[in-house]
């Protein structure tokens, strides 16, 4: 290994706990777990305040909690805005990663520290899709936070997509925003027996999401009433987080269909057992209203099933290859696109000759490498061989 010349701070808030199944927690992990291989790259990781180390972090990257426990939701900022400063220059760190910016005051807001600083803004869907549904306090931290992402060295974003909707809604001039390449960390798994021990059922559709009503899983569970009505034979398997203040309308709602007793709802599932159920899954269903990128379609996507999504420009930009799109405002076109998706077999033949360039275009490795060349860049540490 080569001595170490650039320090990287990583915002890892929360990576112990259930953050990092989200979609920008699984970003960061990708990054923590990728960057300590690379010559030259010494990486620390701030976590919450008495937050204990990972499991799964690299032992090679140092785990720092910042500030003390305090009650209320100002902790999150008071950690942020106070501590993490005086921690980054203690430290000697090069650069700081923030690699989310939040939209509720009990997470991290984005850091203002005393080295270039790089924002990954993931989309702008608080203010591009719920705008002012949200409540007034979390938009104005939304527009505060966004207002120090602005201020940041750099900017990157997931996909192009993403890109075009932060110029617009978000206030960060185009020019000013590097899409930059994110890691789906996400193998098959052929082994089917843990999906035995849990009996799912041998024939399904896989929806993966949470119940957050832009993920669509009400259409979803509508249109997979209609494709049970009219034949169909599959079950529906829907992963989602295990507690959600929207769940109660989406259990309301699926107690009145007639699919309901070939929906069977899993929660907290170990990575084996979920890189399973995508592998075995005749499609994934993610029929999403708005997405900066979007992972369970790649993650289906790299095991090689079809994949039935929404219309939303993101979706063709990243696996356009292998899915079946449908109108996620009509039950009827997304239950059409499950039928397509489950019975012709040219689309699964498809889907499975992409996987490999698929697999490729989302690693870990064209990940970490495209975001190490901007940390030097920031830096201007070009010299060193990434």
């Amino acid at each position: 290994m080569v001595a170490a010349d650039l320090r990287v701070g990583i915002d890892a808030w929360g990576m112990s706990d259930r953050g990092v199944f989200s979609g920008m927690g699984q970003y960061t992990a990708a990054l923590l777990r990728g960057l300590p291989a690379v010559d030259g790259i010494e990486v620390v990781a701030y976590g919450a305040p008495a937050e204990p180390r990972p499991d799964w972090l690299p032992a090679p990257v140092a785990w720092r909690p910042l500030g003390r426990p305090r009650a209320g939701k100002a902790a999150a900022i008071l950690s942020r805005v106070f501590d993490m400063p005086r921690a980054v220059a203690r430290d000697g760190i090069d650069v700081v990663h923030a690699p989310a910016v939040q939209v509720r005051p009990s997470f991290p807001p984005v850091p203002r520290v005393p080295c270039p600083l790089v924002v990954t803004l993931h989309d702008a869907i608080p203010l591009s899709y719920y705008g002012r549904a949200l409540p007034v306090r979390t938009r104005a931290f939304y527009r505060w936070n966004l207002k120090r992402t602005r201020a940041a060295t750099r900017v990157l974003t997931v996909s192009h997509a993403a890109r075009r909707e932060i110029t617009q809604w978000a206030g960060v001039p185009e020019a000013r925003v590097e899409v930059v390449a994110s890691a789906v960390d996400f193998a098959p798994n052929h082994d089917r027996s843990e999906l035995r021990t849990r009996r799912v059922p041998e024939g399904y559709v896989l929806y993966a999401g949470s119940y957050e009503p832009r993920k669509n899983l009400a259409g979803t569970l509508r249109a997979f009433d209609r494709y049970v009505a009219a034949g169909g034979d599959l079950e529906l398997v829907a992963v989602t987080e295990a507690e959600s203040g929207h769940a109660a309308p989406v259990h309301e709602l699926l107690a009145t269909l007639a699919c309901r007793a070939r929906v069977h709802l899993f929660h907290d599932v170990p990575d084996t057992a979920l890189r399973a159920l995508y592998t075995h899954a005749r499609a994934l269903v993610f029929p999403s209203f708005a997405e900066g990128l979007g992972l369970p379609p790649i993650q289906a996507a790299v095991c090689g099933i079809p994949v039935v999504v929404s219309t939303l420009e993101v979706f063709a930009e990243t696996v356009g290859t292998v899915c079946v799109a449908a109108d996620p405002h009509d039950p009827a076109a997304i239950e059409a696109a499950i039928t397509q998706a489950t019975s012709d077999p040219s689309v699964r033949a498809r889907a499975a000759a992409a996987a490999p360039a698929i697999a490729a275009r989302f690693g870990v490795e064209a990940c970490v490498r495209d975001h190490v060349a901007v940390y030097r860049a920031v830096t201007d540490r070009l010299d060193v061989r990434v």
